[in-house]
């Protein structure tokens, strides 16, 4: 009979941002998730409410899908 050796890792978890603009950004995609909004629907309120996008960009389609990646909010 032969032995089987078998290994266990855990998963490595990519290390979650302590900024506080990310964390507020966050909640903010996240409240916009949660009234139904579509992507671009939270881009188009997103500016209107002046909230700073990431690295001086304007806020567009791509840029809150991509932020929703980052940022792990299910769209």
């Amino acid at each position: 009979m032969k032995q089987l050796k078998v290994a266990v890792k855990k998963r490595h978890q990519e290390e979650t941002s302590n900024d506080p603009h990310d964390i507020e950004l966050k909640q903010t995609l996240e409240r916009l998730k949660k009234k139904g909004f579509n992507p671009m629907q939270m881009c188009n309120k997103l500016i209107e409410h002046e909230e700073p996008a990431p690295e001086d960009q304007i806020w567009n389609y791509d840029l809150v899908v991509a932020e929703c990646k980052r940022l792990k909010v299910s769209l």
